[in-house]
Parts: structure tokens; sequence; C-alpha cells
């Protein structure tokens, strides 16, 4: 067994390390929605939690692939930067070697753009929240009244500029 053909296969394992964490991130924030929406607290911080020493596995993951990567990059003989699974195949001689690379590339591309829309759903609710509750913040608190229209019941217009919602005092 060639020195590359056993760094690709250490490769392999770490890139399924790779597609299981965006998996689970991809989950988490289905996961994050889901209990934002259901204003669960206690849930959001277990999960927040759970992500945040998930980090710090996946930083060890990472240190190993780039470590891999420096190494075979130096084997093919080409520059680190333009070390990638597109490289790697093409100097591969064993065919089934090759299938493995390719379908670990075509299933973390998959992830990845998967991942993208995920993540920009959860953008999207957040920053809705965030609007939202500064909003309600405007209203509460009465700042910035003239440029926010507040409606009734009936849906007409309801401005009442000399009446507070809260009392200030202590």
């Amino acid at each position: 067994m060639t020195e590359l053909t056993q760094k690709t296969e250490d490769l392999l394992g770490i890139l399924e390390l790779d597609i299981e964490r965006i998996e689970r991130t991809i989950q988490n924030l289905n996961n994050l929605r889901g209990l934002v929406v259901k204003r669960d607290e206690k849930e959001l911080g277990r999960l927040l939690e759970a992500i945040q020493s998930e980090s710090q596995v996946y930083s060890h993951n990472e240190r190993q692939r780039d470590q891999l990567r420096k190494e075979m990059a130096g084997l093919i003989g080409c520059p680190q930067e333009s070390m990638n699974l597109s490289v790697l195949k093409e100097h591969l001689s064993q065919p089934e070697l090759i299938e493995q690379v390719g379908d670990r590339q075509l299933k973390l591309r998959n992830l990845v753009m998967l991942l993208k829309k995920e993540y920009v759903s959860t953008v999207a609710l957040l920053s809705d929240c965030a609007r939202i509750n500064s909003a309600l913040l405007k209203c509460i608190f009465g700042r910035g009244r003239e440029n926010l229209v507040c409606y009734n019941s009936e849906g007409e217009i309801a401005r009442q500029n000399d009446a507070a919602f809260m009392s200030m005092r202590m």
C-alpha cells in the first residue's frame, strides 16, 4: 500500500466525520428554529451547550484534515492551497478509492448546499424575531413613535401619542 493510498484512507475517515458533523449541524439548525418558535428557553440552553461542546471536538478533526492535506500535497507535489478532492482523485490509481473519494465529495457538496439553505432560514427567523422585539419595545417604551404605525383590532390606525403603555415611575 502506497503512502498516498494510506493517507487517502485516513482522509476518508475524517471526511466521514465531517459529513456526520454537517448532518448534526443541519439538525441543530432545525431544532433551534423549532425551539425559538416554541420559546423553550430551557431546551435552547441545552442545545447551545451541546453545540459549544461539539465545536471543541470538531477543531481536532479539522486539524487532522489540514495536516493530511498538507502531507498529501507534498506527496503529489502541488501547493497546499491547491490540494482538494478533485486533485486527489486525479493522482489516485485504484478505481475503488477514486469512487469513494468522489462519493464523499458529492455528499459533502450536497450537504453544504442544504446547510446554506438551513442557515439562511435560521437567520431569517432570528432577524424577524429581532425586528418584532424591537417594534414591541418601541411600542412599550414610546420610542420612535413617529415612525411606528399601530393598528387596532378593526385594522384602523390607532395612535395614542399621549398615553404610555406602562408607568416609568419606581
